[in-house]
């Protein structure tokens, strides 16, 4: 049976059996930040994207040298993954800065009597963002972020930011509430939680204070080692807390639309690169 390498250098030859070698390679690539460190699947998702359209170029690349074909895309996929995280934390930070979901206070949803061109023109001037929404594309991909959120549209907003979906409220307004009850039980393990971490600050408080006043050396070793074991404690409490997903998953707003998570890790992923690049440019996504 022929081995990855072996298809690699045959495709090189003769540029056939490329499917083949895709099928093989593409999970090793999505469960690339899982292996690596505890990534969660939609960053799986999101690197998957990001390096996909560098696959062609890497079988071009790819000089048998004696090592398999398996090492060379370990390497590249190491590399590649330390960019996306560098990437993806400068976008973050340049969409976070574009998109406005908060219309402020005091804002009022436009008279449904206006036209459609004053309605559209308020919102962009609202949330900053109406402007790069020009595709039925961009509309339902706005709407995979929308309820990405980790603070739920609630029924205010809703009639707003149905304006810029093409949803109705009614409809945007549901699946937010679908997508709530799903993410209970993290909310319940966050206060479970917090409760935990504000036990061990104020144990923390009190051994800081009767440390103070000791005097006694024996009893003093006790409440420093009693001290760095509530400080542990409280370290190892904000750690999980950090670990708990707020934002509901790919996967859970897949499951809610009825469409597949690829849908939702690509319309988010442009969406995302839209509104980094800050451009009207049109990206459409499949």
């Amino acid at each position: 049976m022929p081995t990855l390498t072996d298809k690699v250098l045959h495709y090189q030859a003769t540029h056939a059996g490329l499917q083949a070698i895709l099928d093989e390679v593409s999970p090793r690539i999505y469960d690339f930040p899982r292996r690596t460190l505890p990534y969660d699947e939609d960053a799986s998702g999101d690197f998957y994207l990001f390096f996909h359209p560098r696959l062609l170029h890497l079988l071009d690349r790819f000089k048998d040298q004696g090592k398999p074909f398996e090492a060379y895309l370990h390497s590249v996929l190491t590399w590649q993954f330390k960019n996306f995280l560098r990437t993806r934390r400068q976008a973050e930070r340049q969409w976070n800065t574009t998109l406005r979901l908060d219309p402020g206070e005091g804002y009022a949803l436009p008279d449904t009597a206006q036209s459609e061109e004053t309605t559209t023109g308020t919102l962009a001037d609202v949330t900053g963002t109406s402007r790069l929404l020009r595709s039925k594309a961009d509309r339902r991909n706005f709407t995979l972020l929308l309820l990405k959120q980790p603070t739920p549209i609630d029924a205010k907003i809703a009639p707003i930011m149905a304006k810029l979906t093409g949803q109705p409220p009614e409809r945007l307004f549901a699946l937010a509430e679908t997508l709530k009850a799903s993410r209970e039980p993290g909310e319940t393990r966050l206060d479970v939680l917090r409760a935990r971490r504000n036990k061990a600050f104020a144990q923390t408080r009190l051994l800081e204070a009767d440390l103070y006043g000791e005097i006694d050396p024996h009893r003093r070793e006790t409440l420093m080692g009693n001290l760095a074991r509530t400080k542990r404690r409280m370290s190892n409490t904000v750690d999980r807390m950090s670990r708990v997903a707020l934002a509901p998953t790919n996967r859970e707003i897949a499951i809610t639309l009825g469409i597949p998570k690829g849908t939702v890790d690509s319309g988010l992923y442009w969406l995302k690169r839209k509104l980094t690049q800050g451009t009207s440019s049109g990206i459409e996504t499949a």
